[in-house]
């Protein structure tokens, strides 16, 4: 069985793009086995529950993080493939990819780390950068189909 890089060697071009997913879905798998430590064993939360306390509990960051980038990760993987998909620059594609990579990284160790302001702060300006990343990801999918 042929890998899909052999079958259509022009995906060969957005590797970088691909390693990011996968990178992501395992950050993302981490933070899920993460929230039964950290949330769930102190029993400040209840799973299936709505959150308890604030910003101020770890149990509350570590749950929140993790529903964030199960919002934020998935859509994000949709448009760098519609982007892929429409052959739009494998320049942009990737480096854009690599800097969402960044952005999510900061905003996961921002939030797990209490630091900054709630809203406005260091975390805000991670979570800002990784949305602006989508934004620009998808404008040059849309392009990149319409010009094809």
């Amino acid at each position: 069985m042929n890998s899909l890089f052999e079958t259509l060697p022009y995906l060969i071009a957005y590797k970088v793009s691909f390693l990011v997913i996968g990178a992501l879905v395992v950050i993302s798998l981490i933070q899920n086995v993460l929230t039964a430590p950290l949330a769930f064993l102190k029993e400040e939360q209840i799973p299936g529950m709505p959150l308890q306390y604030d910003h101020s509990k770890l149990s509350f960051r570590v749950l929140r993080t993790h529903a964030n980038s199960a919002e934020s990760v998935p859509i994000f993987c949709i448009s760098l493939l519609v982007a892929i998909i429409g052959a739009a620059s494998s320049g942009w594609v990737n480096g854009l990819a690599v800097i969402y990579l960044f952005s999510r990284l900061a905003f996961w160790a921002f939030y797990y780390s209490g630091k900054g302001k709630i809203a406005g702060g260091p975390r805000t300006m991670a979570f800002v950068a990784g949305l602006v990343c989508n934004f620009i990801l998808i404008a040059i999918a849309s392009w990149g189909i319409a010009i094809h």
